[in-house]
């Protein structure tokens, strides 16, 4: 289901959702994997960011996989269980404190439309498409992966895609705020960003993605916590030297 590959030149992670015959539809035990992917990603230093994308021409990810609904999904104990997996997963990719990045060329539907919210960013082909479905199969999303639609598009936007579950193209995703932009040359685009992200400072990436979203109280312990070890790295000596000897830092996230 997933093919991970590490870049050893720049440590950029890229995992691929490969289940094409199914849209890349994920079943129970993939959302287990996918939350121990995550957490190794997490825990792999040499990883500068992560793209995630999907197989075959028809879509990113079409969500969870509904064939299996009926033995392992009725029921709120049944239920529960199964969406507590897919937290789970969601909470690790939300985690990994370097750079992520969704590459959606198709439909991106359901669970996958929620994977795609657990990335920093979200890049998106023309031809993509977006739906929070939950409403045409009569259960409801709980609050995890709806919080995060909220916060990325607003109550009212999130309101209407969730009680319409209507399709939504990728100038609305965009123009709503769902994906951050859309380009016709999808990977050269993305390339373009990965290359503007990892020229700067990795140890920054990872203290301001924490401040996003931990939103500490300013001035407090926590905050501090997250920001003040920086001003003692050597990333942060070297950027100043750079900066008085008129050249660029090289940045080694220490």
């Amino acid at each position: 289901m997933f093919d991970l590959h590490i870049q050893d030149d720049d440590g950029v992670a890229r995992l691929h959702l490969n289940a094409p015959q199914r849209l890349n539809a994920l079943r129970l035990e993939h959302w287990a994997a996918l939350a121990a992917l995550a957490d190794n990603l997490a825990a792999d230093d040499h990883v500068t960011a992560v793209v995630i994308s999907g197989a075959g021409d028809r879509a990113f990810c079409a969500g969870g996989d509904i064939t299996e609904f009926s033995d392992i999904r009725m029921g709120a104990a049944a239920a529960q269980a199964y969406n507590a997996e897919v937290d789970r997963a969601l909470v690790a990719l939300a985690a990994i404190p370097v750079p992520t990045i969704a590459r959606i060329h198709q439909a991106c539907f359901g669970g996958g439309s929620m994977i795609a919210l657990s990335c920093d960013l979200r890049f998106a082909a023309p031809a993509a498409r977006f739906c929070i479905p939950p409403a045409k199969m009569g259960f409801a999303y709980n609050a995890l992966p709806l919080d995060r639609l909220r916060q990325l598009v607003g109550p009212a936007h999130a309101l209407d895609l969730v009680y319409t579950a209507r399709t939504i193209d990728a100038a609305e995703a965009v123009r709503i705020g769902l994906v951050n932009d859309v380009a016709d040359d999808l990977d050269g685009f993305i390339n373009q960003r990965l290359s503007a992200i990892l020229e700067h400072a990795p140890l920054s990436h990872r203290a301001h993605k924490r401040v996003l979203n931990e939103a500490p109280e300013p001035g407090s312990q926590a905050e501090c916590a997250i920001t003040d070890h920086l001003y003692d790295s050597q990333d942060y000596q070297e950027a100043v030297a750079a900066f008085t000897e008129r050249r660029r830092p090289t940045f080694k996230g220490q």
